[in-house]
């Protein structure tokens, strides 16, 4: 398993357990949705035709922005060790494609 596809599998794990736990269900949707086709572009289950590292940005700061939120509001120890690892994840991502950029 590469390490997208492996950040990718945690992304959406992390997610499914706080769409399930935590209170605000659309913050962990969200997460949940840009996990999951994050983890289907890395399994080559679906293809996207977007130039550049636009989509890694944009799926980066879907999964950072509402893992931040997350685990801003994350009341236990189980919802926030998942909000941060999902925290973790989306600014990687979004730090590794504004660097491919510059």
């Amino acid at each position: 398993m590469a390490l997208h596809t492996a950040l990718a599998f945690s992304t959406v794990l992390a997610a499914s357990y706080l769409f399930f736990v935590a209170g605000s269900r659309l913050l962990a949707g969200l997460a949940l949705l840009a996990g999951a086709v994050e983890l289907s572009l890395a399994l080559g289950w679906l293809r996207l035709a977007v130039h550049g590292p636009t989509l890694s940005l944009g799926l980066g700061v879907a999964i950072a922005l509402p893992a931040l939120g997350l685990w801003w509001r994350a009341g236990g120890k189980g919802p926030l060790s998942a909000a941060s690892v999902l925290a973790f994840i989306g600014l990687l991502q979004t730090a590794m494609a504004v660097l491919a950029r510059v």
